[in-house]
């Protein structure tokens, strides 16, 4: 086991997530609300944009979602808020990929050829390449977290993800399982650095939950 470098650590705790266009975001939904059909989800339900030969453009104006990939279950990212979701994958198909609902929630679906429609009538391709370039960002942030880092890296950033999450979610949520399920990392790597990092008390677990990081230390 390495020991922690304590003289260089970081409070306040960053935000991971680059900002939501929200201008942009409004902007689409309104031109496509009433072109679609209200549905319910439910959490662990996954949405897949392209059913076949249905394509659908998914509208939420609030919901907790995991973006997950489907061959084995690898949380990309998490998301919260508003969203419109299925616009890249009707557009190039390729699956691989869905998006989980968390919460209960509920959605505008629309016909993805009459959101197309929508976009080129009213000029909103652009708006659409806004949220195109957040949802890359979103998705990107991953590969800067955990492609190339050491075992250490990946669970402080996943740890300090799991920080900025609401009080409840981190009250039901079991740190090593959300660890594991977004790093696929050995559960045994991730308890022999949990325990060191309780150890300093930088960290404080119970039963499992997330209760509070001190700080984190960059190097491990």
């Amino acid at each position: 086991m390495g020991i922690i470098n304590t003289e260089n650590h970081e409070t306040p705790f960053p935000s991971f997530y680059p900002p939501r266009p929200t201008v942009e975001l409004d902007c689409v939904q309104k031109a496509l609300w009433s072109q679609g059909k209200e549905q319910e989800f439910h959490p662990g339900e996954d949405i897949y944009a392209v059913k076949g030969d249905e394509k659908s453009i998914y509208l939420f104006t609030e919901g907790h979602f995991t973006f997950v990939r489907a061959k084995d279950g690898l949380v990309i990212s998490s998301l919260r808020g508003g969203l419109v979701y299925g616009i890249a994958e009707c557009l190039r198909p390729r699956g691989g990929f869905s998006l989980r609902v968390e919460e209960a929630c509920k959605a505008i679906v629309v016909p993805a050829e009459r959101a197309f429609e929508i976009f080129t009538q009213q000029q909103l391709w652009e708006s659409v390449a806004h949220l195109m370039a957040w949802f890359v960002q979103n998705i990107t942030l991953r590969e800067e977290h955990l492609v190339g880092v050491s075992a250490y890296v990946m669970i402080r950033s996943k740890l300090l993800e799991l920080h900025l999450q609401p009080s409840e979610f981190r009250a039901k949520t079991n740190v090593v399982d959300y660890i594991k399920d977004r790093t696929q990392l050995a559960r045994s790597t991730i308890m022999a650095i949990l325990s060191e990092l309780r150890r300093g008390e930088y960290i404080e677990i119970k039963r499992g939950k997330l209760i509070t990081i001190k700080y984190l230390p960059k190097d491990y």
